[in-house]
């Protein structure tokens, strides 16, 4: 399971961090344990947004390392109750939609 944030949350988050954020500690700004994605989820996402119809094959023969990398993020959520991430394949979606739109000048 690991946790994946959208480009666009975390750069809000940054300006949030060096406008607002009231420490000098660190802080992480992670989605929640609740928002984790497996690699077979992440991969078929990012299949369904491409229309990708083939099929997925998975290398088993690899070491499956560790199964969770989750980070906290009660202190973000400390200071930002109602901050919403935007849901996992939503974010993939608009990745995958600027990817194919600009594809002809990021592939130069």
């Amino acid at each position: 399971m690991r946790q994946f944030i959208y480009s666009k949350d975390l750069g809000k988050l940054i300006v949030w961090v060096l406008r607002e954020y009231p420490e000098v500690q660190p802080i992480i700004l992670s989605v929640g344990e609740e928002d984790e994605v497996s690699i077979k989820d992440a991969a078929v996402a990012i299949k369904d947004a491409f229309g990708y119809e083939g099929e997925l094959v998975f290398d088993t023969s690899a070491a499956d390392g560790q199964f969770k990398k989750t980070a906290s993020n009660a202190k973000l959520r400390k200071y930002l109750l109602d901050f919403k991430f935007t849901p996992f394949c939503q974010a993939i979606k608009e990745t995958v939609d600027w990817y194919n739109e600009n594809y002809e000048h990021i592939r130069k």
